[in-house]
């Protein structure tokens, strides 16, 4: 799990942007994606969502059900 975490902090400030080419402020990574399963739950996609935001990242998907 440390591991894990390790790595994921690692991406994270590596790839930071506090302010992007026009300098707006973004307060971002492009470092960290999240793409979600069909076989979860309404309320674990939710939380996955707002685990990925709180860390900055902006690529977030979920694949719903067909």
């Amino acid at each position: 799990m440390s591991m894990i975490a390790d790595r994921v902090v690692k991406a994270r400030n590596d790839t930071w942007q506090d302010i992007d080419e026009q300098g707006r402020k973004v307060r971002r990574t492009l470092g960290i994606a999240g793409l979600g399963g069909a076989t979860l739950d309404n309320e674990e996609n939710y939380l996955i969502k707002k685990l990925f935001t709180a860390m900055g990242a902006i690529q977030i998907e979920n694949q719903a059900r067909i």
